[in-house]
């Protein structure tokens, strides 16, 4: 061994472990994917509904929302409440401005309730908690006639503006198109804006 080398073996300084090894990740294995936020998210829409009672509920895409005109036709000839609650027609959007007003949503928390629930109530909760949340343009839209006030006060202006909420029909949705869209055709065939009513939605920005 030649004195350079000697040198330099005695001048070589060894670093302990924990310095010379950079930290290393977990692997995670390529078959394991992490939950995508916008997932996690819908779930804890969901998980919230179902909290409150709902059956059913479901994050759905805004087009698979089906408008018609046919369901206005309904409430102006054979609804006894049309013109008299500022909740339904014709104080209402139409089926051509609800499909406008659609346009600047994204999503919707489509909900199914128990006969006995309070539809109403449960959609306006949700309404105002996802509004905390961020979902700065969340709306209600229930399943029936407003019942706040006896008589409603139509010829002023209403009363409780926070909980008065318009229903799915009196904006012009067909809902049973739209549920089985989107696969609750399990569900039994409901009369809409009656008692037995029981499917509500929250739009979502």
């Amino acid at each position: 061994m030649n004195l350079a080398l000697t040198y330099l073996m005695a001048h070589i300084i060894i670093l302990p472990q924990s310095v010379n090894k950079k930290k290393r990740k977990p692997m995670i294995p390529d078959n394991v994917k992490p939950i995508p936020k916008s997932v996690s998210s819908n779930q804890e829409l969901i998980q919230e509904a179902l909290d409150l009672g709902c059956t059913k509920a479901k994050v759905i895409l805004i087009q698979t929302i089906s408008m018609a005109h046919w369901v206005n036709l309904h409430c102006q000839f054979g609804c006894s409440q049309y013109g008299k609650l500022l909740t339904c027609p014709p104080c209402t959007p139409d089926t051509d401005e609800m499909a406008e007003i659609l346009t600047e949503y994204d999503k919707a928390l489509l909900i199914n309730a128990t006969p006995n629930a309070n539809v109403q109530e449960i959609v306006v909760h949700l309404e105002n908690s996802f509004k905390r949340k961020g979902y700065v343009k969340a709306f209600a839209l229930g399943a029936q006639p407003c019942n706040l006030c006896d008589p409603c006060t139509v010829s002023t202006f209403c009363q409780h503006p926070d909980k008065a909420r318009p229903t799915l029909q009196a904006c012009g949705i067909d809902v049973k198109t739209t549920v089985d869209k989107n696969g609750w055709t399990d569900l039994a065939q409901q009369k809409p804006c009656s008692e037995s009513h029981t499917i509500g939605m929250i739009l979502l920005n």
